[in-house]
């Protein structure tokens, strides 16, 4: 999905907090360890969560994955955001995510504190806007957000870093944004988009982003889609991922491998098991604990 890659090095970034209950991570880094909140994220969901990064050296110059994982989000115990963004022409947009997006999303709650799929969605335009007004409007990146606000899990996304809910079964709740998506080529139609060579504008093999601005006029949209899931007792995982991990690995695989590991380690051997199937991209992960399994695990 890359135009002509912008080299830059890769940083470990951080969010200022005055309130020590607001615990933040955000890695964009070459490679991260795992990260783990040892404590619980409240007690409607009780869960810890993980997050690993990798540049897949072997395959990828430099790293445009980032993300960002925050426990107790704008002081409220119940409340959590995860991110994963995963830039295309370089990583200057993905890093503006880092830094920008949890206080504009905190913005967007204040004007919808009860419609957290419409704060989501202003969110994501109000995010797009804030990248078109710096130098990184060259670039683009993908966003999926997950949200939760006591026994509700939000997923909002655009563009292939998808997200799946691991119980009983093992399924995305995300929307994969690509040329093959007949949903979008129906719509790029529609807004009188050009898709040349399979590609967007015969450049971006998503159909939805942030960044971008040379291909909105060709069908891009920034507008996510969002789904929203009772987190009940049959719940275990939440995994997000950029498409490093998703291009070799199914929902399936990846419940398969939550069998046998604890949450402190199932993003790294996640990530780990996607290079070792030949993942060829940047990869980035992170799992959140729902429900604990009652099982033994390694």
């Amino acid at each position: 999905d890359n135009k002509n890659k912008l080299k830059s090095n890769a940083s470990l970034l951080k969010v200022e907090t005055n309130d020590k209950k607001e615990e933040t991570n955000i890695r964009a880094s070459k490679k991260s360890k795992t990260i783990v909140d040892k404590n619980s994220m409240g007690s409607s969901s009780n869960c810890k969560y993980s997050e690993y990064l990798d540049q897949n050296e072997k395959f990828c110059d430099y790293m445009e994955d980032c993300a960002i994982s925050i426990n107790n989000f704008n002081k409220e115990s119940f409340r959590h955001l995860f991110c994963i963004f995963d830039g295309h022409g370089g990583n200057l947009s993905a890093n503006l995510c880092v830094q920008k997006y949890p206080e504009i999303f905190k913005k967007c709650l204040s004007e919808f504190p009860f419609d957290y799929e419409q704060a989501l969605k202003k969110s994501f335009l109000l995010m797009d806007k804030e990248i078109e007004n710096t130098k990184a409007k060259e670039v683009g990146n993908t966003a999926t957000v997950v949200f939760i606000n006591n026994k509700l899990l939000y997923c909002a996304n655009v563009g292939d870093s998808s997200c799946c809910l691991i119980g009983k079964t093992a399924e995305f709740i995300s929307v994969d944004h690509k040329i093959t998506n007949k949903n979008e080529i129906k719509r790029i139609e529609k807004e009188g988009g050009q898709i040349i060579d399979e590609r967007l504008g015969g450049i971006l093999g998503v159909t939805r982003g942030l960044g971008d601005f040379d291909l909105k006029d060709k069908g891009l949209s920034a507008e996510p889609n969002v789904a929203k899931v009772l987190i009940n007792h049959n719940l275990h995982y939440c995994v997000l991922a950029s498409d490093g991990v998703w291009d070799v690995l199914s929902p399936d695989d990846v419940a398969k491998i939550t069998h046998n590991h604890t949450i402190e380690n199932l993003a790294k051997v996640i990530v780990e098991t996607a290079i070792e199937k030949g993942s060829e991209d940047n990869i980035s992960c992170i799992v959140i604990e729902l429900n604990k399994r009652h099982s033994s695990k390694k």
